[in-house]
């Protein structure tokens, strides 16, 4: 117990310490100046460190968490966690709102691309690695959403239904882990409910077992605007309230105190947890600084290594790969000149530069190689943002009162250069108190086309909007219906077709008029699109036929991959099965890079040479990718999810989305990987999976003792590899089992690089926790019971060794 807590606790007024439990803001939690207690600020998330605006200073983008597990990289796991903590202290952050260790259920979940892996093992060890690398800083993760946050659909409401044991054995073990073995200091509570309550609600989960049961002593955090009570969060253990303003504490928790509903110690405890934290990084003793963006040269070669070796190489026929680099090269694809490097919702973050994959195979294979593009597709669900390199000198004017865009010599009360036409709002933009404001916003945008033609230009918002072009109103979204943008809050996008001409600058002007709702978040997004000429798949398909190689980049984009939404399906949204199937049939080699967040079906699977899944790679995906496919790197990316054929072929096909309010989490504890295994279900690409260029197999195994094997790995190359040895703990007595037990769980690995040429050893440490399942009767664990066999291999499908303990 800090000496130093509890004598501001005991200085405090009981006014004072019920103001500490819910923010001031978006990102802050209310300062108490007669005591010298400064504001904590906290900061999103996964892709990187974003600070106080959506549009301020940048951030370094890594890759998406799916990537960083992609690399069963320990090492490098802890490296990027330092990078974030880094990060925060730039923007003058002490609370880092990542890693997300909620587990891939289903293959279509919208915020996957933030999560780690479907194994709980995989997630709980790069959990354990990132938390311990950003704590280092001295900066305190806030490992989310605690817990059974796997889907976006109706996740404001949700309950998800989990038996005890698949909790226990399953979705808590990330958590667990990132108590017990990495200290993280603070959660963050769910949005859905959790077998009846909701996440800042529940005394089981926050009380019972991460109090209770893991001995928890730092600080529960609800997600933004997860609290949906003043009484009940406060008893349950949910220390702070975000966002403020608050909605549920403040006067309300005062007169809860008063009447005696919340007693006064109970208070003292949650301000308590929050002094704490603010003590053990720092925060007391100094407030937030200014926000800053760093361009740290070795941290963007720690992006780009990372995004390579998180990159898994799924295929490579004829050894179409590493490129020799002479001939016609073709880069064809969506998402060849603008990769996504990041998935959408709160992970986003503004980066000051994206290495894409057309880019940097024109840079370091021009030489040696003529390069063509073609764009071959389109696969926006909405508008792309305005294209800011047709753009010169555009202005934002704000205005006090909303009712100034209708007056045009009303004198703006604030203009500033627009860095992205992309904009949310956490606070009022004339920087008064608190985001309870309503305020007028009008862009002017000179715009000058690089294609004449119908554009189709449209927008969305948070109240309503319109567009001029050339002083011509040509849309109004007044009587759009919201439920469809910013969180479910704005309104559905709206678009037009207005004709544009090349080289002529038109005068673009959006206005917007935000009137408080309520959430205090306010945004618009302005798009727009050229024309298309001609036919783009019988272009790209040209230039496949004449070209030597041909490199198809396809994938998702925000529109498909963020927090708000889930998939419908895993296939590729638009025409790209058609447009990898034309291109497989004339080109003479056809290497495929996928960059998606999660699975995505390949019904071409079979007609091309090479695959490369990418995922959303960072800033430095490009550079990234050309390492890896020119052989610089060594491919050395496993899978750490099962990729399916088809939707239908997963654990919860029959129960995604939920029905009547509810997630009934029928498959149990038979997640990913376990669930083939069980049903004998061929996946496309099975969990843990990945090639190398080097030729490296384990070629035995021998048990040092029932928590440790030693594998002996051979290398048949002329080159050095690298191989990730898995090992698996199946049960050899199986009479009387329930249903739902695993054939194989995964219990260790370890990633082993081996010279060319060369033999080695190496040790795998096997899970502390591995021989222990859940007892709901008497709620708590008992060992397994019978003989075990240690299955070891590389991959979920590929294990031929094994030993007995």
């Amino acid at each position: 117990m800090s000496k130093r807590v509890e004598s501001l606790l005991d200085q405090m007024t009981i006014e004072e310490q019920v103001s500490l439990l819910a923010g001031r803001n978006f990102w802050e939690t209310n300062p108490i100046d007669r005591l010298g207690i400064p504001r904590l600020r906290v900061s999103d998330g996964p892709a990187g460190v974003r600070g106080t605006s959506f549009d301020g200073p940048t951030s370094m983008n890594i890759p998406c968490s799916t990537s960083i597990a992609a690399t069963w990289n320990r090492g490098l796991q802890r490296e990027i966690g330092e990078l974030l903590g880094r990060e925060n202290h730039s923007k003058g952050s002490r609370v880092h709102l990542a890693p997300t260790v909620n587990l891939h259920r289903t293959p279509v979940g919208g915020r996957n691309f933030e999560c780690m892996s479907e194994d709980p093992y995989l997630t709980a060890e790069t959990a354990v690695q990132y938390v311990t690398g950003v704590q280092s800083q001295g900066v305190a993760s806030c490992i989310k959403h605690f817990v059974g946050n796997d889907t976006e659909f109706e996740r404001m409401t949700i309950d998800s239904r989990i038996d005890e044991r698949t909790l226990r054995e399953v979705y808590l073990v990330p958590f667990e882990r990132a108590v017990r073995d990495a200290g993280v200091m603070s959660v963050m509570t769910s949005y859905n409910r959790i077998n009846g309550d909701f996440g800042a609600d529940s005394v089981e989960m926050l009380e019972g077992v991460l109090r209770g049961d893991w001995g928890f002593d730092g600080c529960v955090i609800s997600d933004w605007h997860g609290v949906h009570s003043t009484v009940e969060s406060v008893i349950a253990g949910c220390d702070l309230e975000m966002p403020g303003p608050p909605l549920w504490r403040g006067a309300k928790l005062q007169q809860a105190v008063d009447v005696g509903t919340v007693p006064a110690s109970v208070i003292r405890e949650r301000a308590r947890n929050i002094l704490n934290l603010m003590e053990r990084t720092g925060a007391l003793d100094t407030p937030p600084g200014p926000e800053s963006a760093r361009d740290d040269a070795d941290d963007l070669a720690l992006i780009r290594r990372a995004s390579a070796n998180g990159m898994v190489l799924l295929k490579n026929e004829e050894n179409v790969l590493p490129l020799a680099g002479a001939g016609t090269i073709a880069v064809i694809g969506p998402n060849a000149a603008n990769a996504t490097v990041m998935g959408g919702g709160s992970a986003f973050v503004r980066v000051a530069h994206r290495s894409q994959p057309l880019d940097a195979i024109r840079q370091r294979l021009g030489d040696r190689a003529h390069v063509v593009h073609a764009e071959g597709c389109r696969i926006n669900k909405r508008l792309p943002e305005l294209d800011r390199s047709l753009i010169s000198g555009a202005r934002v004017d704000y205005f006090a009162d909303p009712s100034a865009l209708d007056d045009p010599s009303a004198v703006p009360d604030r203009t500033v250069e627009p860095s992205t036409f992309r904009v949310m709002q956490f606070r009022d933009p004339l920087g008064r108190k608190g985001a309870q404001n309503d305020y007028g916003t009008r862009f002017t945008i000179p715009f000058t086309p690089d294609v004449t033609g119908d554009w189709e230009i449209g927008l969305e918002s948070v109240g309503n909007a319109r567009i001029l072009v050339d002083g011509r109103e040509v849309l109004d979204n007044t009587d759009v219906p919201g439920g469809g943008s910013f969180f479910g809050i704005g309104k559905h996008e709206s678009t037009r077709l207005v004709a544009l001409t090349s080289g002529t600058t038109h005068e673009i002007v959006v206005e917007l008029r935000h009137i408080f709702h309520g959430q205090g978040l306010g945004g618009i997004n302005i798009g727009a699109q050229p024309p298309v000429a001609g036919n783009l798949i019988d272009e790209a398909v040209d230039l496949a036929a004449r070209a030597d190689l041909s490199i198809v980049v396809v994938g998702t984009n925000d529109d498909w991959e963020s927090e708000g939404w889930d998939r419908d399906d895993i296939t590729l949204p638009g025409d790209q099965d058609v447009l990898v199937t034309e291109v497989a049939k004339v080109s003479k080699r056809t290497v495929v890079v996928i960059n998606a967040g999660s699975p995505v079906a390949m019904p071409w699977v079979d007609d091309v040479q090479g695959i490369v899944y990418a995922w959303f790679g960072g800033q430095e995906m490009g550079n990234a990718l050309v390492d890896l496919i020119t052989g610089l790197v060594e491919p050395s990316g496993r899978l750490p999810v099962t990729l399916p054929r088809r939707l239908v072929d997963m654990p919860a096909a029959e129960t995604h989305p939920g029905r009547n309010g509810k997630a009934q989490y029928l498959e149990g504890r038979l997640i990913g990987h376990r669930w083939y295994d069980k049903t004998g279900k061929d996946p496309l690409f099975p969990f843990g999976f990945g090639l190398g260029y080097a030729d490296v197999a384990v070629t035995g195994v021998e048990p040092i003792d029932r928590h440790c094997v030693q594998a002996t790995l051979s290398n048949a190359s002329d080159r050095n590899g690298v191989q990730v040895v898995q090992v698996y703990a199946h049960r050899l007595e199986r009479e009387g089992l329930p249903s739902d037990e695993p054939v194989n769980v995964l219990v260790g690995y370890e990633r082993v690089e081996v010279a060319a040429g060369a033999t080695v050893t190496a040790r795998v440490n096997v899970d502390p926790d591995a021989y222990r399942t859940w007892d709901a009767a008497s709620r708590g664990w008992t060992p397994w019971a019978g003989p075990v066999e240690l299955r070891v291999g590389t991959s979920s499908r590929h294990l031929p060794h094994a030993v007995r303990v």
